[in-house]
């Protein structure tokens, strides 16, 4: 199977679709997506078509290559299809509902659970699913395991052997960029996931709506997405209520190197939370959500922080008490971290997973940590750090 895939992915390496056109798409109602910056949807003679473009951003860096664009035409199932010429010459067609569904990144599993549709699932990233049943149906070998986006591309004879009617396709670097012609070479609609690219949290909410389309389960999506968009409305005005604090949200990296979080979507929950981020930049959807400083760049910015989350999955452990105790958020003994939903014997996440679609939980917990008065349910994802040498 693997050598029949790469044979497929060479030959069709001769005759790669054309590039999709950006023109403009004329004529057709638009379908408001109230905070998606990275797609757009406009309906039009029975179908509708979806522009997707973004920057594929480097772990902690800037945009790598040049910026992404996809045009999509879904067409539900007894819609004459229209022709790929003029502003959809090189689109990509769908017939809708899709069936068939794969995955290279564990928040899309969020994604089809809320939407009900997780038994379309026929292939995944691996075994790190916090979904339990997900988990065990990919161990069993139910479900192709497919790699994850944000380690390489998908795996393409596991790929083909899913026979997926779409791959949604998160793209970590330019390989998977790469790979992208050659899985549409054999057949499989990609759909690019630019969630991490919307510089607003609720963006990614749109992006249930945008998998709700493709599943036909509009409903569904609407209904969740109004869900969270009022959970959050709560939330900030809660906030705003109460005396803005400092706050600072960076991890170790280890050596003389932190990662604080400056700029886009997580910086917004900050905001929202009515925090003041003393490491805040201006968004910028051409850049990771952090930067690296040195421990002398954070101490001299960050030590009035009221509250700091110092620790996530992917912090080294720092125990300079030299150090931290330069921090009024250290002395003050409000210190938390980003580890909270975690199933150790399986190696998941749910901050990962869940937490994505589900902004509103992660800005709960944000706000409960910033205003102590407002603490009337438990932390979830960011709780109080109790690994802290005193």
């Amino acid at each position: 199977m693997a050598a029949l895939a790469i044979g497929l992915a060479v030959a069709g390496c001769d005759a790669l679709p054309p590039t999709p056109s950006r023109a403009t798409i004329a004529g057709g109602r638009e379908i408001a997506m109230p905070h998606a910056r990275t797609f757009r949807v406009v309906a039009r003679d029975g179908y509708r078509i979806v522009d997707l473009k973004a920057s594929v951003v480097g772990w902690g860096g800037a945009a790598l290559g040049e910026e992404q664009f996809q045009r999509l035409v879904l067409v539900p199932h007894g819609v004459p299809a229209p022709a790929l010429t003029g502003d959809l010459a090189g689109a990509t067609l769908i017939h809708t509902p899709v069936q068939r569904i794969a995955s290279n990144a564990v928040f899309h599993e969020a994604i089809t659970k809320v939407l009900g549709i997780n038994d379309r699932l026929v292939a995944v990233g691996g075994v790190k699913s916090w979904d339990d049943a997900v988990r065990a149906r990919v161990r069993s070998g139910a479900l192709r395991q497919i790699g994850y986006g944000w380690h390489s591309p998908p795996q393409l004879d596991a790929l083909v052997a899913a026979q997926p009617d779409v791959l949604l396709m998160t793209m970590g670097d330019l390989r998977s960029v790469g790979a992208k012609p050659r899985i549409e070479s054999l057949g499989i609609a990609v759909v690019p996931i630019f969630l991490d690219n919307e510089p607003d949290y609720l963006g990614r909410i749109d992006y249930v709506r945008l998998i709700g389309m493709l599943a036909g389960h509009e409903a569904q999506a609407d209904a969740f997405a109004a869900m969270v968009t009022r959970n959050v409305a709560a939330l900030k005005a809660a906030a705003a209520a109460q005396p803005t604090r400092n706050v600072l949200s960076a991890w170790f990296a280890g050596g003389d190197r932190w990662n604080p979080t400056v700029r886009n979507a997580d910086a917004k929950l900050l905001r929202d939370a009515n925090g003041r981020n003393l490491f805040a930049k201006p968004d910028d959807p051409t850049r990771d959500s952090f930067q690296s400083v040195t421990t002398e760049q954070l101490i001299a910015r960050g030590r009035d922080a009221d509250c700091w989350i110092l620790r996530d999955t992917h912090s080294a452990r720092f125990t300079d008490l030299s150090v931290l105790r330069r921090f009024r958020a250290y002395r003050d003994g409000c210190l938390f971290a980003a580890d909270g939903m975690t199933k150790p014997d399986a190696d998941a996440f749910d901050l990962y997973e869940t937490a994505v679609i589900r902004p509103d939980l992660i800005l709960g917990d944000l706000v409960r940590m910033l205003h102590p008065r407002l603490r009337d349910q438990p932390f979830r994802y960011i709780r109080p750090d109790t690994t802290v040498p005193r």
